[in-house]
């Protein structure tokens, strides 16, 4: 393990004898990828490190989870593969190839049935129940002052005048407040009654075409609106229509499949999923049964292959969710993995082009942990070192870049989860929970030493 020199600075300048003690040698270690191993000072170290990091369990295995990921990422680098091999990249890519070929066979199903006449789309759109809408907003929050909140008033008002006596909205939209609306020149798509708060909706489905609003206040500041002609958003609206009707289609061919192959949620599978929330690699290769259907099985193992690439905040609502919600994701699941065995049925394959855009994604994804972690393979083999050298010399970056990360000059840089897998399946790797927890308890006795030897703060006050 590299001695760190402002380790050695640290104990110097203390002279605190029980945290000189804490950083003799220590044989425990966290983590074993192949020959290279994270001991349980060196972690301890690295969470303690400008002392930004929060000495919580949960941050200590996230960090060595990230070791092993990136440690055998390095060692790939290290002897000069690229991993662009298209096994690899279509198990890595593997929700997003799934994702496009679902999208192939939701044309085909409801090309027919989704396209609009020119007719339906002018009968639509007088009906107005879903509106292309624009706005401008100057914003206003609980923090906003009465004498600022009459200047964005003001300022409304000022821009109002502009657009009725003829300036552009381009114009208008410079001011826009609202950043994601303001990018799309003032466009908030299309808008369903419900969709808003009701002030808005209120004024908004009483425009005529082409009529713009008077500044209007809501609970987000002040708001110019305005309803574009048909003519002016004709293509946009149509797109909108025909996805509203897709995705109707798309719930109602849900649904009949889900009945017509019998699937059932089996009662324990709440229970069982809450389980391998904990830990879902471990679960990959499970074969529990959550579900069933007439022809096949829905088991952990899928779960847990979804849950590698599902939203943080869905995994968390998951946590904490009721049996009954929880076994209705795993029904959509279920219905997923339905979707996708009509899509093998269909015979329906990914194009050269849409592979090629696919690995396009995928290369930016590895370039970027390369980029920050320093081991792009080309600048290791650049060194002219033999494949054993490289590896240290990428062992040694990898060692910067996470003493960067702890002291927050670098986000963490996940490897992508399938990326992730096929590497660990490459390396013989162990993470022991024993040697964590050591660490984390030996960065709390260390920072406390830390804050005792400190010298007290000067204060400004009198």
């Amino acid at each position: 393990m590299r001695k760190l020199p402002w380790i050695v600075g640290l104990v110097l300048l203390s002279g605190c004898r029980a945290l000189s003690d804490a950083f003799t040698a220590h044989p425990e270690v966290v983590v074993r990828v192949d020959d290279q191993e994270l001991t349980v000072d060196r972690l301890a170290q690295l969470l303690i490190l400008g002392q930004p990091l929060p000495l919580r369990l949960d941050v200590a295995e996230e960090l060595a989870r990230h070791w092993v990921d990136i440690t055998a990422l390095s060692r790939r680098a290290a002897v000069g593969d690229s991993l662009l091999d298209r096994a690899t990249v279509l198990e890595t890519m593997w929700l997003q190839r799934r994702q496009f070929l679902l999208s192939l066979f939701r044309e085909q199903l409801f090309a027919d049935q989704v396209a609009l006449s020119p007719e339906a789309v002018d009968s639509a759109y007088r009906v107005g129940e879903m509106r292309v809408l624009a706005h401008v907003l100057r914003r206003v929050t609980p923090e906003t002052t009465p004498e600022e909140k009459g200047q964005q008033l003001a300022l409304a008002l000022r821009l109002h005048d502009r657009l009725m006596t003829g300036a552009p909205w381009q114009e208008a939209n410079e001011q826009n407040e609202d950043e994601t609306a303001r990018a799309n020149n003032g466009s908030l798509g299309l808008v369903k009654r419900g969709g808003t708060v009701p002030r808005f909706e209120n004024v908004a489905f009483a425009l005529a075409p082409g009529e713009l609003s008077a500044v209007t206040e809501t609970q987000f500041g002040y708001h110019i609106i305005y309803r574009p002609s048909l003519e002016e958003v004709r293509d946009a609206f149509t797109a909108f229509i025909e996805d509203e009707v897709a995705a109707r289609l798309d719930s109602l061919y849900g649904e009949r499949l889900l009945e017509e192959k019998g699937v059932e949620v089996r009662p324990a599978a709440p229970a069982t999923v809450r389980e391998i929330l904990a830990d879902p690699i471990r679960a990959l290769g499970s074969s529990r049964v959550l579900a069933t259907y007439s022809d096949g099985r829905f088991t952990t193992g899928q779960f847990a292959r979804w849950l590698l690439y599902i939203p943080g905040e869905t995994y968390e609502q998951l946590l904490v969710a009721p049996d009954d919600q929880v076994a209705y994701f795993t029904r959509q699941l279920v219905l997923q993995d339905l979707l996708w065995q009509q899509v093998d049925s269909a015979g329906i394959q990914m194009s050269d082009s849409a592979y090629d855009r696919l690995e396009d994604q995928y290369r930016r994804g590895l370039e970027s942990v390369w980029e920050v972690v320093g081991v792009w393979p080309d600048s290791l083999a650049a060194t002219g070192a033999t494949p054993a050298d490289r590896e240290q010399i990428a062992h040694r970056r990898v060692d910067r870049y996470f003493e960067a990360i702890a002291a927050r000059k670098v986000a963490l840089r996940p490897v992508p989860p399938f990326l992730a897998i096929r590497l660990r399946r490459g390396v013989d790797w162990e993470i022991i929970p024993a040697g964590v927890n050591a660490a984390l308890q030996r960065a709390i006795r260390l920072r406390a030493a830390t804050a005792r030897t400190e010298p007290p703060r000067e204060s400004n006050l009198p």
